[in-house]
């Protein structure tokens, strides 16, 4: 008889003992006091660009299965993100406040200390709060708010190569237990662990789970950084077996890395639009960081938006689970992203020093319960007014340091049909903690200005870009020659944000 585990059996085995030794010995009485209030489920998918949806108009069928959902959904054509990367997009969608404010906006940076509890778990404090995040920058946030969550996973959970009972026995003592974890089951330097025997077990434990999914993708097994693997199916597999089984109301937050570099889409999708003939539009260089060649860019592009189509697969599933088990009945799920991706401009990827459409507009679709009918939303709206949003539809008091505004059509229409967007990038700062070197963005009525300053390529220089998203939605045209005066109001308004910020360091 084979007596050895599969790769789904360990996972639904972790999970089981997830559950039963990680989380308050409340967590199944919780149905009988509030079991009347609405779940909310937000599912991001990092580095998702609007830009490549063909929901949203894109020239390839990369969300086909997304459009017929969406039947039934909230769509919205218009969404800011609230950075560049992981971390300030992330930190902006948990607190519903902006950059400026929360000031995580460093590579794996964390919140600041002053609004520690601003945050969106601790705003469902009647709900189970569950979370979890393949990406370690966004763990490195949820692990902040660990006190206001629930049933918090750690990102190692779901990756093949992963100590998962040891992240889930011993999470409140991980660094002890992964100590002792180590010495039994890992081989050392010297090839030889303090348990042969174990050791050898686990090792080959960890070969099988790879080897027998590297099949299914001709460009190799998705990963972070090159090491860690993962499967997305059996992420939205652990996941639906957890929502399926969590007492109500719930507030989750699951944080998928695809479609993330690298592209390493399933064979399903694999070559989907090879010559499929689609020529994106030209665009010049920027002065920042333009160095990839228009080849490189657009082999990048195809297999990104090829495994856009793994996503939005996987994605079908979630929903079509969910709705037969009646969750959706009595949930709002919300799909969106950190942040999302560059291809042009000479521009690869994302967490360069730009907020130009691709990389700052990201997908947005919230799916009421018992919505019939589709509603698009070409308001501008940002990332911020998400937590009011779902305070609001909820029944619940939104927070006065919330910094967004109820989403349409939440929201009773007013003058400001169009927020103000505002953000920064920070890339140096001297010895006294003053920004030497940054990206800062606004965007308001139909302008949209990037300032950038004390890059090296720039030579001690700002360089300054004004686009009028209205007529030029492709920012092609560069009007600061031209509208120096509306550069120049932008600018001090910008000005007046980093004064207040750099006070903060000094």
């Amino acid at each position: 008889m084979n007596t050895l585990l599969t790769r789904r059996d360990f996972l639904k085995l972790a999970g089981l003992l997830s559950l039963s030794y990680a989380t308050p010995q409340s967590y199944f009485d919780l149905t009988a006091t509030i079991e009347t209030k609405e779940n909310v489920l937000i599912i991001v998918f990092d580095a998702w660009s609007a830009s490549n949806i063909s929901l949203l108009g894109y020239g390839r069928k990369t969300t086909p299965f997304l459009e017929r959902l969406t039947e039934k959904a909230i769509v919205y054509h218009n969404h800011y993100a609230g950075g560049h990367f992981t971390t300030p997009g992330t930190a902006s969608l948990l607190t519903g406040t902006t950059p400026w404010t929360h000031q995580a906006f460093t590579f794996n940076g964390t919140v600041d200390e002053s609004i520690l509890h601003r945050n969106i778990f601790r705003s469902f404090q009647q709900y189970h709060r569950l979370a979890y995040t393949h990406n370690p920058l966004a763990n490195t946030l949820l692990r902040q708010f660990i006190a206001d969550i629930s049933d918090f996973t750690p990102w190692e959970h779901l990756y093949l190569e992963n100590d998962p009972l040891i992240n889930t026995l011993f999470k409140n003592d991980y660094d002890v237990a992964s100590i002792s974890w180590n010495r039994a089951m890992k081989r050392l330097e010297e090839g030889y662990a303090y348990s042969l025997f174990l050791s050898q077990i686990y090792e080959g434990y960890k070969k099988r789970r790879v080897e027998e999914i590297l099949p299914e993708f001709p460009r190799g097994i998705p990963n972070y950084d090159g090491l860690a693997f993962f499967s997305l199916k059996e992420a939205i597999d652990w996941l639906s077996w957890l929502i399926g089984s969590a007492p109500q109301p719930f507030m989750g937050y699951f944080h998928f890395l695809p479609p993330h570099d690298p592209y390493h889409t399933h064979t399903d999708y694999y070559d989907a639009f090879a010559g499929d003939g689609y020529h994106p539009q030209k665009k010049a260089h920027h002065i920042l960081r333009g160095d990839y060649s228009d080849t490189t860019i657009n082999q990048q592009r195809r297999w990104y938006d090829e495994y856009i189509l793994n996503v939005d697969m996987e994605f079908a599933r979630l929903y079509s689970f969910l709705e037969q088990r009646g969750v959706l009945n009595n949930t709002w799920l919300i799909l969106t992203s950190d942040h999302g991706e560059m291809f042009e401009r000479g521009i690869l990827a994302h967490n360069q020093p730009v907020y130009h459409r691709p990389v700052i507009n990201i997908p947005l679709v919230i799916f009421p319960p018992h919505q019939q009918t589709r509603i698009d939303i070409h308001d501008r709206t940002s990332v911020i007014d998400l937590l009011p949003t779902l305070l609001k539809v909820t029944g619940q008091n939104i927070p006065e340091w919330a910094e967004g505004i109820v989403l349409p059509p939440f929201s009773e229409p007013t003058a400001e049909t169009q927020p103000e967007i505002t953000t920064i990038h920070v890339q140096e700062r001297d010895g006294n903690g003053i920004i030497i070197a940054a990206t800062a963005l606004l965007v308001r009525g139909n302008y949209k200005l990037m300032w950038y300053f004390g890059y090296e390529q720039l030579d001690g220089e700002e360089y300054i870009e004004l686009f009028d998203i209205a007529s030029d939605p492709e920012e092609i045209n560069n009007l600061y020659p031209h509208k120096k005066d509306t550069a120049d109001e932008f600018l001090g308004i910008l000005a007046s944000k980093l004064e207040l910020l750099n006070q903060v360091h000094q």
